[in-house]
């Protein structure tokens, strides 16, 4: 009971030893995943701290370190290597397994050996038909070696198709002796296990299976053909065997024979969901960044609805081409926060603009409501005239007016409105002034002066 109960404390306190919670990590992976990515993790301790191996789709992409009161993602090979390896010997796996003891070669030794036993016949055959004591590695040395009775009979008598059944048979019977050799200096060498050689001796140990069955099936062995020779009783249960206890070794250690492979593999994940976190805080950055200029927009347009200039227009389709920064998913942050700058400066600068424009807005409205009342007044007939085409002047200068032009066609305005109130004041003057000056008056007076001068011309005149 007392042990239970101080196992119970152990766990009740590793909750709170612990730094880190299961909803911090899957906080911290959640930044590191595509939409509708899922994400599975296995977690391990070390002295250093503690590791989370993150697998998405099955298969293993970054892993997940709480060290020092934070968590991190590794992101160095050697780093990720030695997490790895931590990890294998949590699960009882170390460099030890990979060492190799004496027991273990020796039974591979005596399971191919136990095969070659079983060669007996192959190598009776051999006698039989004489390549036992001669070389016959082509036409011409099988058809010498074949010295027996029995063989040159046949020789004789079938030619070159029975000379090629015994150079295939000699070519199998040697592959089978060289692999046999290799595997034996391979095996006989093993002292701490590597993908290398044993990817090598079960390549050997294939090899002496596939040509033993190739034996068996040469037409020389086989009864219902020439059946020169009996077929060979191959126990290839024994190369099996040796096959399985190598690959189930392999398996077994595999984690620490590709653990470099392994965390390159993991390396190049890490280096992608990193570049795929930058890329989606960019996009989120850039979604931000286009709905916020929309919403400013859409306030910006609604408050310069009254001025309806062509140059304010213009401003405000320019600043509304630019407020969407076009091409800002491929822009790093930097760039994005100096176009957002640039969009900031412009928006500033338009509303400098238009508080000015408002100005000689105004100005302009008050000069156009004080020309309406002057239509219809004799008095100011002709000096209506030229104010009206004076404001028009001004009113196409405005329409297109840069901001540094909006001071002077203000001081225009005044000016217009300055001497449209003294036109008011001196109705009479400016009247007599109009009649005086108007090119109508003028054009009259110069006729009456004309047409007194011909009639006085007239009266001088002798009569005949």
């Amino acid at each position: 009971m007392k042990k239970l109960s101080l196992l119970l404390l152990f766990l009740f306190l590793s909750v709170f030893i612990s730094g880190v919670s299961i909803s911090d990590v899957n906080l911290f992976v959640s930044d590191y995943l595509k939409e509708n990515e899922t994400f599975t993790k296995v977690n391990f301790n070390t002295s250093s701290g503690e590791y989370y191996i993150v697998s998405i789709a099955d298969e293993q992409s970054f892993i997940v370190a709480y060290q020092d009161g934070s968590l991190t993602m590794l992101t160095t090979k050697d780093g990720i290597r030695n997490a790895l390896i931590s990890y294998y010997a949590s699960n009882g796996l170390t460099a030890e397994d990979l060492k190799v003891n004496k027991s273990y070669t020796d039974e591979l030794l005596s399971l191919v050996e136990s095969y070659n036993e079983t060669r007996v016949k192959e190598f009776e055959c051999k006698t039989y038909i004489g390549i036992d004591r001669f070389p016959c590695v082509d036409l011409d040395t099988c058809w010498r070696a074949c010295y027996t009775p029995t063989c040159q009979q046949l020789k004789i008598g079938a030619g070159r198709p029975f000379l090629e059944l015994i150079w295939a048979l000699s070519n199998s019977s040697l592959y089978i002796d060289s692999n046999m050799s290799a595997f034996n200096e391979e095996a006989s060498s093993l002292s701490e296990f590597n993908s290398l050689q044993l990817d090598e001796i079960t390549t050997f140990i294939d090899n002496m299976k596939n040509n033993s069955i190739a034996i068996n099936n040469n037409d020389i062995l086989n009864p219902s053909v020439l059946g020169f020779c009996p077929l060979v009783n191959y126990n290839l249960t024994y190369l099996t065997n040796a096959k399985i206890k190598i690959l189930t070794t392999r398996d077994r250690v595999l984690p620490l024979l590709i653990v470099n492979e392994t965390a390159d593999r993991i390396f190049n994940s890490t280096i992608d969901r990193l570049s795929m976190k930058s890329q989606l805080r960019i996009d989120k950055l850039c979604s931000s960044l286009i709905s916020s200029n929309s919403r400013d927009l859409s306030s910006i347009k609604a408050n310069l609805s009254s001025l309806n200039t062509s140059k304010i227009r213009e401003k405000v389709d320019a600043l509304e081409k630019s407020m969407k920064l076009e091409g800002c998913s491929k822009m790093n942050e930097a760039q994005m926060q100096s176009a957002q700058l640039q969009v900031s400066n412009s928006i500033k600068e338009l509303n400098q603009y238009a508080g000015k424009l408002k100005e000689v807005l105004s100005a302009k409205n008050e000069v156009s409501s004080a020309l309406a009342g002057m239509q219809g007044d004799v008095m100011l007939y002709f000096k209506s005239g030229e104010l009206n085409s004076r404001f028009s002047e001004l009113n196409t200068q405005i329409d297109s007016a840069e901001f540094a032009q909006l001071p002077g066609l203000e001081s225009q305005l005044f000016q217009l409105k300055s001497d449209l109130e003294s036109a008011n004041s001196n109705k009479l003057m400016v009247f007599i002034t109009g009649i005086v000056t108007s090119p109508f008056v003028i054009i009259l007076v110069v006729l009456v002066l004309i047409i007194i001068f011909i009639l006085k011309g007239n009266k001088k005149l002798p009569k005949k």
